[in-house]
């Protein structure tokens, strides 16, 4: 047993509450320096609720938080920050229009603008944690995996010495991931504590020294990592796991979703370049890829988002290309990368959940929305889907991230779709969660529905997966039959990797 290091910050008898959901009940954990510190469990289990009590996002109803052995009160993230605990959230906080320098000065606490040292002090601290960060241009311009690195740099900068990450690898790809991990390990070596908040079993693993899973608020275990391996994870987790074969649906129709000659950007700054192929009726098309701007493009383009567009997008036959209305209208169903674009924060379960229907008859009368109708299909999602808690008036930004997520899928398939575009739609879900997310979309191909998944989780592609395509630079590099997969899973794997890092059709075939 390794010997307990100093806590730079310590929750003792933590209590909290959101009306009459219990968040966390009587939870005790620390960050020590030196050492990374794993926050598991499912979705709605009080990871989340934890970590924004020590950086002082939220008050805690009960308990103590000490800091260096000292009890201290905070009084928002701002105190947080300046008493060394950095915290990034799930939900990405920088302001969209600004870069990242400065976004980085809007977060400081001192009134002295110095973009040169700003822009300096990132860089190093970026250079350090061996990740690559795009300083200059505007957020809102960056994929979702450069803006959350951007921030834990960011956060780094300024001086955490306890810095909490909130699922920080959900867009990344496995690339990413690998060096995010290398990342943490060097500044928690460096005497840093680090709190990462996690669903993914293998960054348990590898990436901390030390666990603690939650359950329904309370702590279930807390130990080293080391006593641990994958199975008793998940056991801890959300229960036994049975061994899962592959979903993967056998496509039966002909092709319901054709692009061709797909170019998205401005001739200057392209991000896809001459895309083209089809997906059928039953079939589960996987779009794996480094994570980068081509991802979210392709997405965008697919759902009529993006005006920068030439060549030709289908949904049975009929043109939509940049047209989102249209496309709807036809049948598609658009699950985003980042879940605040697909959701009314402020607005209630029951509304989001009827969105695409407030203007059809049954959930009209006289003018006005028929309330009960809203409800009655709030509660249809809920129980399909297992949204908690499970009230159709709560406002969406009142759930948990995941449930979030839950919600918007819900949303989205409860209509029958004819295509389903879905970008990371099992992003920062628990295992039983992303298992249902899954299953359902493999159930939607299998009613006759096309379906594209693009996903940073190769695992969750070879799952449900007819076809894989690899997106590499601006194009597709190959592509591949799931059905060789059976025969040599490592090989498979391993050629998939090589397109993904840029070789040849030929080389990864």
């Amino acid at each position: 047993m390794t010997a307990p290091t100093l806590a730079l910050i310590e929750a003792r008898g933590l209590g909290k509450r959101f009306g009459s959901v219990v968040a966390l009940k009587n939870v005790d954990f620390a960050l020590r320096a030196g050492r990374v510190s794993a926050i598991v469990g499912e979705n709605g289990a009080g990871k989340s609720t934890l970590a924004k009590i020590l950086a002082g996002v939220y008050r805690a109803d009960v308990g103590e938080i000490l800091i260096d052995g000292k009890p201290i009160a905070f009084a928002g993230r701002r105190r947080a920050a300046a008493l060394g605990v950095g915290f990034v959230p799930q939900s990405l906080s920088f302001v969209g229009t600004l870069s990242v320098v400065d976004n980085h000065l809007l977060a400081g606490s001192g009134f002295t603008l110095d973009r040169a040292a700003a822009r300096r002090s990132l860089g190093r601290t970026a250079a350090e944690m061996g990740v690559d960060a795009v300083l200059d241009k505007p957020v809102e311009t960056l994929s979702l995996a450069e803006r959350q690195l951007a921030e834990i740099v960011s956060s780094v900068a300024h001086g955490a010495r306890a810095l909490l990450l909130d699922e920080p690898t959900s867009a990344l790809g496995p690339i990413e991931v690998d060096r995010l991990i290398q990342a943490l390990k060097r500044l928690s070596a460096g005497g840093g504590a680090v709190g990462l908040v996690t669903h993914r079993v293998r960054e348990v693993l590898e990436g901390a020294q030390d666990v603690t899973v939650l359950r329904r608020g309370e702590v279930v275990f807390s130990g080293e990592a080391a006593s641990l391996d994958a199975e008793a994870v998940s056991r801890l987790m959300v229960g036994a796991r049975e061994r899962t074969r592959p979903l993967r649906p056998v496509p039966s129709g002909e092709p319901r979703l054709a692009v061709e000659g797909l170019i998205v950007g401005a001739r200057d700054h392209r991000l896809l370049d001459n895309v083209s192929f089809k997906v059928r009726g039953g079939e589960v098309l996987g779009v794996a890829g480094v994570a980068g701007p081509a991802q979210p493009a392709l997405a965008e383009a697919l759902a009529g988002l993006r005006n920068d567009v030439s060549g030709r997008v289908t949904i049975d036959g009929a043109d939509v290309t940049g047209r989102a209305a249209d496309a709807t209208r036809r049948g598609l169903a658009y699950i985003p990368e980042d879940r605040a674009l697909g959701l009314l924060p402020g607005h209630a379960i029951s509304v989001n959940a009827s969105l695409l229907h407030l203007r059809e008859r049954a959930f009209r009368r006289f003018g006005l929305r028929r309330m009960s109708t809203e409800v009655k299909l709030a509660r249809s999602v809920i129980a399909r889907f297992d949204v908690r808690p499970p009230r159709p008036d709560l406002a969406a930004d009142r759930l948990s991230g995941g449930n979030q997520q839950k919600l918007l899928v819900g949303r989205e398939l409860e209509r029958a779709p004819s295509v389903i575009v879905a970008h990371g739609p099992t992003q920062g879900l628990d295992l039983a969660s992303a298992s249902a997310i899954r299953i359902a979309l493999v159930e939607a191909a299998r009613d006759g529905a096309a379906v594209l998944v693009i996903s940073a989780d190769l695992d969750e592609l070879l799952a449900i997966s007819s076809r894989i395509i690899v997106l590499a630079g601006r194009g597709v590099a190959a592509q591949f039959d799931c059905a060789e997969a059976d025969a040599d899973l490592n090989g498979f794997v391993h050629r998939i990797g090589l397109a993904m890092t840029g070789a040849s059709v030929e080389e990864a075939a």
